[in-house]
């Protein structure tokens, strides 16, 4: 059975839904989710709705940051944190409606194992917080403690940078395997990169496939523009926000 995986969302409807429809598509129908579907983004509440149906869901920094507090954010981050938080409590919709997404936020995991398969949304050691980024191949130490955590494969977000982390410390991309990868021997971690805000220069939203051995990876053009110009129209979130995504930075 094939598996889709996404994360990083980031409250950006029109790229979350265009991979929704691809993976239909695809005709796979198990689906789950790394964390970080709010945050940034114009649109948390529909982009919310559209995860629920996962399979299930973990939880990113952005909604440990809702729930309690991004300590951690700088100074963008936390003005779409903010905003964030008011459409979420916002009195244009039913108290209980507002009161589900709440619970739904609380009902997530840091983390889940499926038999030799491991789902974080940072990292084996921090779950929620600590980044994976293509750097860390050359950092022996790094490396080793997070493989030591690792049954066979382990699948992360957070960096929104796609690639594949080996245990003989080389990172991978994903244009060097023509968009494929097969697992054979050893352990391997996964960046599934960012379906709402991608930052490996290409804008096209990123997610993979996996039967627990051949791993897919799947870049998906959406209507850039169109969360462009809804992120230009809602006051309380930084233009800069919007112009990153026409850059895949």
């Amino acid at each position: 059975m094939w598996t889709a995986i996404v994360s990083d969302l980031h409250a950006n409807q029109a790229a979350a839904e265009a991979v929704f429809a691809d993976i239909r598509k695809k005709m796979i129908r198990d689906v789950v989710c790394l964390g970080d579907m709010i945050g940034y983004g114009p649109n948390p509440r529909e982009v919310l709705d559209l995860c629920r149906d996962c399979r299930f869901v973990l939880m990113g920094n952005h909604e440990e940051a809702v729930m309690f507090y991004g300590e951690d954010f700088n100074e963008k981050a936390r003005q779409a944190l903010e905003w964030t938080k008011e459409q979420l409590n916002s009195t244009k919709y039913d108290r209980t409606a507002n009161y589900e997404l709440w619970n739904f936020l609380g009902s997530l995991l840091e983390k889940q194992e499926d038999d030799d398969l491991l789902y974080v949304h940072g990292s084996p050691r921090v779950p929620t917080k600590e980044y994976m980024v293509p750097a860390d191949s050359r950092n022996k130490e790094k490396m080793a403690e997070i493989f030591s955590l690792i049954r066979r494969l382990c699948f992360v977000g957070h960096s929104h940078i796609p690639g594949i982390y080996t245990e003989t410390g080389k990172f991978v991309t994903p244009e060097r395997v023509s968009g494929s990868y097969t697992h054979t021997r050893g352990k391997a971690l996964i960046n599934v990169g960012s379906v709402g805000q991608p930052r490996d220069g290409d804008p096209r939203a990123s997610y993979v496939s996996t039967d627990g051995k051949t791993i897919r990876f799947h870049r998906i053009e959406y209507d850039v523009e169109d969360t462009v110009q809804r992120i230009y129209a809602t006051p309380g979130l930084p233009n800069y926000l919007a112009d990153r995504l026409r850059v895949g930075r």
